[in-house]
């Protein structure tokens, strides 16, 4: 809505003058809404009634100027302020660029034989600046001639009507844009949080043993009093995981011969990516050598690929097999002179001891 701004001054005894300006004014708005205009009517006392003490002349002669129109009515008396006012308007007007140029000043005298000396002198004065004034000898010829003024400030585009209509376009967006927008995401959202999540979990391997890689495992999912058991090979998934657990940790709990335990805490996800890596438990041979006598023989050469040690007085031996030699099952050869030659197969571990015999 553009809002024309329309100061009137007049001098008291034109009080009824300013009521038909006024009504003239409300009715001339019904109109203009329409084109999305609004006529703002300040008068002398509209704006002292808002002002406060501290407020000065200086002030009020800031509001003329900031005026699109002014208004002068004059009779028989000059106001206190009569002319700082018009002055005020006046040097507003010329100091503003040509194409610009406000507020727009319209002067008018009321036809009255007896005009007192002062409303002479300042006739003469208004002459000077050739401002043109006009006369009217009624209200309703006051009002005739004051809208015909505004028709013409219409017709040059002075008074224009407001292209972009604001509420208008506030109105569409937040019908039309902003309230589908908001029950959009908000079925979003409330999808997202009641519907019941799959999470898969995928199992990769950061410690392997070449030609040995993970073959099966065992997932367990625990969340709130229920736990769910899956066998996995490369990947798991976990089905309709209700919606009120996605923001809190769920445990989840690998387990695999030859492989680390995992217990860990994740979130609900589409897509974890769980890192396995083997145990030690192929990465040891130990155990001892006895003769027929079942007593205890030093210094048995042993073999397990590369690598070899020999055992100890009481017969121990102890080899560490190194990640890339590590195997399901190791072939152990053993030797020592006076001895049969032995070969034998077996599963390397951290728990069971090879005890073998040595025969002469």
């Amino acid at each position: 809505m553009r809002t024309i701004r329309i100061f009137l001054a007049s001098s008291s005894e034109l009080d009824i003058e300013k009521e038909q300006l006024e009504l003239f004014i409300s009715r001339k708005n019904k109109d203009y809404t329409k084109k999305r205009i609004f006529l703002e009517l300040s008068t002398w006392k509209d704006f002292v009634s808002a002002m406060t003490e501290e407020h000065s002349q200086e002030k009020y002669n800031q509001y003329i100027r900031s005026c699109d129109i002014a208004v002068f009515l004059f009779h028989t008396k000059l106001g206190r302020y009569t002319k700082s006012e018009f002055d005020t308007a006046h040097k507003a007007f010329l100091s503003n660029p040509r194409k610009s140029r406000k507020p727009h000043i319209y002067t008018f005298f009321k036809n009255d034989g007896d005009e007192s000396p002062e409303i002479t002198a300042f006739r003469n004065y208004i002459d000077q600046w050739e401002h043109f004034y006009d006369t009217y000898d009624s209200n309703e010829d006051l009002v005739l001639k004051l809208n015909r003024q505004l028709d013409k400030l219409e017709l040059i585009g002075l008074i224009k009507t407001d292209f972009i209509d604001v509420p208008k376009i506030i109105h569409y967006a937040v019908y039309f844009f902003l309230l589908p927008l908001l029950v959009l995401v908000g079925s979003m959202t409330a999808f997202y949080y009641y519907q019941p999540v799959d999470m898969t979990v995928m199992m990769k391997e950061v410690r392997f043993i070449p030609g040995y890689p993970f073959r099966e495992g065992q997932l367990i999912l625990t969340y709130g009093n229920k736990s769910e058991t899956l066998q996995v090979e490369k990947e798991a998934i976990f089905k309709q995981i209700p919606s009120r657990f996605k923001n809190e940790s769920l445990k989840l709990t690998f387990t695999s011969p030859g492989y680390e335990t995992i217990d860990t805490l994740i979130k609900a996800g589409h897509f974890i990516e769980l890192h396995i890596k083997r145990d030690n438990s192929l990465a040891i041979i130990f155990g001892t050598f006895r003769d027929d006598n079942m007593d205890p023989i030093s210094d048995v050469l042993i073999t397990v690929k590369d690598l070899q040690t020999k055992t100890d007085k009481n017969g121990r031996f102890r080899i560490e097999i190194p990640p890339n030699k590590q195997e399901p099952e190791q072939n152990l050869t053993a030797s020592k002179k006076g001895y049969k030659f032995l070969s034998t197969r077996s599963t390397p571990s951290q728990i069971n001891s090879w005890d073998l015999i040595l025969h002469r």
